[in-house]
């Protein structure tokens, strides 16, 4: 079988060589599809070189606008020829035989029950270690739907997944209207909810924490309004699984109301942009924590934006020293 690592990309022509390198240690099928999502810093060279040296098939797709990784992941959706395929992102790379761990799991599934699956995820390894705890009583893999993993089992943690491609088609990234970032969570609960997942207790991908332009480290405001339609679809539609995860449905409250008021919406109006009572009691007692976490974001930008003046005017006087010096 034949496997699809798709990577949309910005700005990284740094870290692309260090997930390259990683890609020509598999031992599988599979092809390479880079979208380039609008790189200014020669990404397009860099990745057209690859390509003459690549031991598997690379695929080049540029976006001449910086439209998001979102979209850039539909348009490799599109290009993609694979019966699976991983959104593996450009700052990260793949342990050695990941893409040989995936189709072995996916091959063990008998093909007669295939079609209730939607694909194969691996665990996630930082510089600290393994992500997350290790599966109960030594299972190799769990299997369940998007909601029974994150509900029943609770797992919470980073993962990469491989999905079939039929699937991805069918539930794509919201486009237009969008704002920049989408999370991802909005296409795996749409693939993954009348489909099983067989989630390995096996890491297959690397990811670094650091990186001024990874997106976890974005201000939250910058993607607030992304972040509030995932909160919003979540309490709308998940909450019959309260019984479950109330803790978590309470910080998605909270979070909900934080991304709000980063959008400016008025309480008044968040409560009325959810379809059920249950909803909007939980945004109320949110209200508080959601208000203090806004503020608190509010607080850090009034910081950083006091401090840059400062660390320029210093650079300033730190040139004009070094240059009375040198005369």
């Amino acid at each position: 079988m034949k496997i699809t690592v798709l990577t949309p990309t910005y700005n990284r022509a740094h870290s692309l060589p260090r997930l390259y390198e990683s890609l020509t240690r598999q031992n599988a099928d599979f092809e390479w599809v880079v979208v380039d999502d609008g790189s200014t810093d020669g990404t397009q060279d860099l990745v057209t070189e690859l390509s003459r040296q690549a031991p598997f098939p690379l695929s080049y797709l540029r976006q001449e606008a910086n439209a998001g990784k979102h979209v850039a992941v539909n348009r490799g959706m599109r290009a993609a020829t694979g019966e699976l395929v991983g959104v593996v992102d450009s700052d990260d790379w793949l342990l050695q035989d990941a893409l040989a761990t995936v189709c072995g799991a996916w091959t063990e599934i008998p093909a007669e029950s295939r079609d209730r699956f939607c694909g194969v995820a691996g665990r996630c390894v930082t510089e600290h270690g393994v992500v997350g705890p290790p599966f109960a009583d030594g299972l190799p893999h769990l299997e369940g739907t998007y909601y029974d993993l994150l509900f029943r089992h609770r797992r919470h943690e980073e993962y990469l997944r491989f999905d079939r491609l039929d699937l991805l088609r069918l539930h794509p990234f919201p486009e237009s209207p969008s704002p920049r970032f989408i999370p991802e969570s909005m296409v795996w609960r749409k693939v993954g909810r009348d489909h099983l997942l067989r989630y390995l207790d096996h890491p297959i991908r690397f990811y670094h924490l650091d990186g001024a332009d990874r997106l976890s480290d974005r201000p939250f405001g910058e993607l607030a309004a992304g972040r509030r339609i995932f909160y919003k679809v979540t309490l709308n539609e998940d909450l019959d699984y309260w019984p479950q995860a109330r803790d978590r449905f309470m910080k998605w409250s909270a979070q909900y109301v934080r991304s709000s008021l980063h959008m400016g919406i008025t309480p008044g109006r968040q409560l009325r942009d959810l379809d059920n009572a249950r909803a909007r009691l939980l945004t109320i007692a949110a209200l508080p924590v959601g208000f203090a976490l806004f503020l608190a974001d509010r607080r850090r930008r009034a910081r950083h934006a006091f401090r840059a003046p400062a660390r320029s005017q210093r650079a300033l006087s730190d040139g004009a020293a070094a240059g009375r010096a040198a005369r």
